[in-house]
């Protein structure tokens, strides 16, 4: 997610907030300061876009932990100004499973709403809810509502487009259930399209976002179908050059600056995978090496991740993305390094099988 940084650990999951929310926070807590509600204002403001993304935050936990009732592992939710994102390792393949877990976000703002307005009691006025309230009880209770509603939407990328893929695929296979969800979330962000047009930019905005969902959440399920019937060495490029442990600083520049390639395999004696940094991370270790005579091997490069070369593609894709690698090692049997396989290769297999 590009400068987010973690500002705690639930439960094994890591939360993390993109440095433009507490852009957000504070340009809320500004305009509210210079409609004339001062410091106080500004409080109010600001404490209040805290406790929507609390909820935001909390809907993403439903995801999480109805996801982990199917082992299924989330690494981390991330806060954005748009929302958050629970990035779980692999959405679930049994139709049920994907329906609860979409269901569980939702859910969560329903039971906050409800709370909120037992909070609030029942001689509430049905006046005092809305965007424009002072009450903040029932501006959150609203505005958890909207969300939930929102998320039901039956368009990628949110929860209603699972949902709806889901039920599809009681009945369809998974791409053909995706393909038609798809659809459905595009017609439906056309239409919104239109409506933006006639005055309305967040719709606007909304459809793009809900077109371009659609769009690669289609494209990415006919990749796993394309995945499942081909191992990890018939995907995999076998030409590329390598680095060894004991190149210094020297050898590792000229060999950079003489290939182009997007990744160099770090091998030790063995010719077992070390490390497997992205050209950028070489460059850095470069320029931040103190001397000529320093060796890549002594960088803490994290270890990469290796699969067998007999291992379906399809079961490899859902750890790729739970560490957030494009590129994975192929090795045999002993560990040793005989090839690469990335996202973009999956991707390019799927649109010549398609």
């Amino acid at each position: 997610m590009g400068r987010a940084f973690r500002i705690f650990r639930v439960a094994g999951i890591d939360v993390r907030v993109h440095w433009t929310f507490l852009l957000l926070v504070a340009w809320f807590a500004w305009t509210r300061s210079l409609n004339g509600g001062g410091m106080v204002g500004a409080a109010i403001g600001a404490g209040f876009i805290l406790a929507l993304f609390v909820c935001v935050l909390l809907h993403e936990f439903g995801h999480a932990f109805a996801a982990r009732a199917f082992g299924i592992r989330t690494p981390d939710i991330t806060l954005l100004p748009i929302g958050g994102v629970a990035r779980l390792e692999r959405m679930p393949r049994t139709p049920w499973q994907e329906l609860v877990v979409a269901l569980a976000g939702p859910a969560v703002n329903v039971v906050i709403a409800g709370a909120t307005l037992l909070i609030m009691g029942v001689s509430a006025r049905f006046g005092d809810f809305g965007e424009t309230s002072n009450n903040f009880p029932a501006t959150l209770a609203s505005v958890n509502i909207s969300l939930a509603l929102f998320n039901l939407i039956p368009a990628f990328p949110m929860d209603g487009g699972r949902i709806l893929r889901a039920l599809l695929a009681m009945k369809f296979t998974y791409v053909q259930a995706t393909k038609w969800a798809a659809r459905v979330g595009q017609v439906l962000a056309v239409g919104f399209a239109i409506f933006g047009l006639m005055g309305n930019p967040m719709l606007l905005l909304i459809a793009i976002f809900i077109y371009s969902g659609a769009g690669q959440e289609a494209a990415f399920a006919e990749m796993q179908a394309s995945a499942a019937a081909v191992t990890l060495g018939q995907a995999m490029i076998t030409k590329f050059v390598v680095l060894h442990t004991i190149d210094p600083r020297e050898v590792v520049e000229q060999t950079l600056l003489a290939h182009s390639q997007p990744v160099f395999p770090v091998l030790d004696a063995g010719q077992r995978v070390h490390a497997m940094p992205l050209r950028e991370e070489v460059l850095q270790w470069i320029r931040s090496s103190p001397d000529a005579t320093a060796r890549i091997g002594d960088s803490s490069m994290r270890t990469p991740q290796t699969a067998l070369a007999t291992q379906p593609c399809a079961e490899a894709l859902p750890s790729m993305q739970a560490e957030g690698t494009p590129f994975l090692a192929v090795v045999n049997p002993g560990q040793q390094l005989v090839g690469i396989v990335s996202l973009l290769h999956l991707e390019e297999l799927s649109r010549v099988q398609g």
